[in-house]
C-alpha cells in the first residue's frame, strides 16, 4: 500500500479507484453503443452515412454538454455530484436505447448518452488533478485504462450477445448495469468528500469572475494548441472505433464474435500502453511522447490498409491501439498543467468540446468517403489526420513540464 501511495504522491488510492470504476462504467455504455452500430445498420437497412450520423449525434451533443458541464462544475465546485449524475444518465440512456424502435429514437438516445459520457470528464479530471497534484499523469492513465478495459469488455460482450441471442436491443440494455452500480458506489463512498474539509474541492466562484477567467483560458495559446492536437487524435481514434468494425464485417467478412475480439485486442493494447504514456509524461514531459506515438499511429494505419488476413489485421490494429491510447493521459495531463487550478474543469471541457466537434464530423465524412470511394480511403483519411497532429505538435512549447528534471 505504501508503494501505491508513493506512486500517487502520498495520497490514498481509494478516490482514483472509485472514479476509475465510474469512468469505466460510462465507457462500457459507449463501447456497447459503438459495437452495436453495424448491427443497427443491418437491422434498419441504413447506409454508411446514416450509420455515421447516429455516432455524429452523440458527438454533436457532447460538444455542447462539455461547455455546459465545465461552467457548472467550476462555478458550483460540485465535482462529485456531477460525476454521479453522469453515471446515472448513462444507465438511463442505454435502457432507453434498447427500447428504441426507429432511427430517430436511436439518434435521440445516442445524444442523451453523450450527456452522461461527455459530462463525466470535466468534474472527474478537475477532481483528480486537485486530489493528486504531483501524480497527474499516472492518475489520469489509471482513469483512462479503466475506460479502455471497459470498452474492451463491452466490445466482446456486445458481440457475443448479438451472436448468441440475435438481439442488439438486449445487448444495449446490458450496457446500463455498470452505470447504475457506479452511481451507487460513488454516492455512498465519495459524495461526503465534497462536504469535507478540503476547500479546494468545494470552492465556487461568481459568474463575472468565471467569464473573465474563461476569456483568459481561450487566449492561452499553448493550451488551445494542446486542445487541437487532442481533438485530431480523438478524431482518428473514434473514426477507427466506428469504421474498423464495419471494415471487419463488411469487407473482411468476419463473424460478430471475431469482430468483438479484434476490438478487444485493440483496447487491451491501449490499456497496456496508457500507464506507460502517463508515467513517461510525468517524468520526461509530454512533447517527446506525443511525437513518437503520433508517428507510429500514422504508419500503422497505413500498414493496416494493405492487409486482408483477419488475424494479421487484428495484430496491426492492436499496435494502433497501443500507441493511440497511450496519448490520452499525456494530453490530459498537459492541459491541466497549463491553466489555473480553479479552471481545470473548464479547460477539460474545452478540450473535450473540441474533440466532440471533430468527432461529430468524422463519422459523416468517413461514411461519405466509404459510400463514394471505398473503405480503404477512409483509413488513409485517418492517417492524414494523425500526420496533421504531428505537424502541430512540432510547434507546441518545447518546455518540459515534468515532475522530474
Amino acid at each position: 500500500m505504501s508503494q501505491k501511495r508513493d506512486a500517487l504522491g502520498g495520497k490514498p488510492f481509494t478516490p482514483v479507484i472509485l472514479l476509475s470504476f465510474g469512468h469505466g462504467a460510462t465507457h462500457y455504455a459507449f463501447g456497447t453503443f459503438v459495437i452495436l452500430v453495424p448491427f443497427i445498420k443491418q437491422a434498419l437497412g441504413l447506409t454508411y452515412t446514416e450509420a455515421g450520423l447516429i455516432v455524429s449525434t452523440f458527438h454533436i451533443t457532447g460538444f455542447f454538454v462539455n461547455f455546459a458541464t465545465g461552467l457548472a462544475v467550476d462555478m458550483s465546485g460540485r465535482r462529485v455530484l456531477f460525476i454521479i449524475l453522469s453515471a446515472l444518465i448513462c444507465c438511463i440512456s442505454m435502457l432507453a436505447l434498447g427500447f428504441s424502435p426507429s432511427f430517430l429514437m436511436i439518434c435521440i438516445f445516442a445524444g442523451m448518452l453523450a450527456v452522461g459520457v461527455q459530462g463525466w470528464h470535466p468534474p472527474a479530471f478537475a477532481f483528480l488533478a486537485e486530489e493528486y497534484e504531483n501524480a497527474k499523469g499516472m492518475v489520469f492513465s489509471i482513469h483512462v485504462v479503466a475506460a479502455n478495459i471497459s470498452e474492451a469488455i463491452a466490445f466482446q460482450v456486445g458481440g457475443l450477445i448479438v451472436t448468441l441471442i440475435g438481439s442488439w436491443q438486449v445487448a444495449a440494455m446490458t450496457g446500463a448495469v455498470p452505470g447504475f452500480l457506479a452511481a451507487l458506489l460513488l454516492a455512498s463512498l465519495l459524495l461526503q468528500k465534497e462536504k469535507g474539509a478540503n476547500g479546494k474541492q468545494s470552492k465556487s466562484m461568481g459568474l463575472r469572475a468565471y467569464l473573465a477567467g474563461y476569456v483568459n483560458l481561450l487566449a492561452n495559446i499553448p493550451a488551445m494548441m494542446v486542445c487541437i492536437v487532442s481533438s485530431l487524435r480523438t478524431m482518428a481514434q473514434n473514426g477507427l472505433l466506428v469504421f474498423i468494425p464495419l471494415y471487419l464485417i463488411d469487407v473482411l467478412g468476419v463473424s460478430a464474435a471475431l469482430m468483438g475480439t479484434g476490438m478487444l485486442a485493440m483496447q487491451i493494447a491501449g490499456g497496456v500502453a496508457t500507464p506507460i504514456g502517463g508515467y513517461t509524461s510525468d517524468r520526461y514531459g509530454p512533447r517527446p511522447v506525443l511525437f513518437v506515438c503520433i508517428t507510429v499511429t500514422s504508419l500503422a494505419i497505413i500498414l493496416a490498409t494493405n492487409i486482408t488476413n483477419p488475424t494479421s489485421y487484428i495484430l496491426v490494429i492492436s499496435l494502433v491501439g497501443f500507441v493511440l491510447f497511450a496519448m490520452r493521459p499525456v494530453l490530459q495531463r498537459w492541459i491541466v498543467d497549463l491553466v489555473p487550478g480553479e479552471f481545470r474543469g473548464s479547460a477539460t471541457s474545452v478540450m473535450f468540446s473540441m474533440q466532440a466537434a471533430g468527432n461529430a464530423l468524422i463519422p459523416i465524412v468517413g461514411g461519405w468517403i466509404a459510400d463514394n470511394r471505398g473503405m480503404l480511403d477512409v483509413f488513409y483519411f485517418f492517417a492524414a489526420i494523425m500526420l496533421g497532429a504531428n505537424i502541430l505538435t512540432f510547434f507546441l512549447p518545447k518546455t518540459n513540464p515534468a515532475n522530474v528534471s
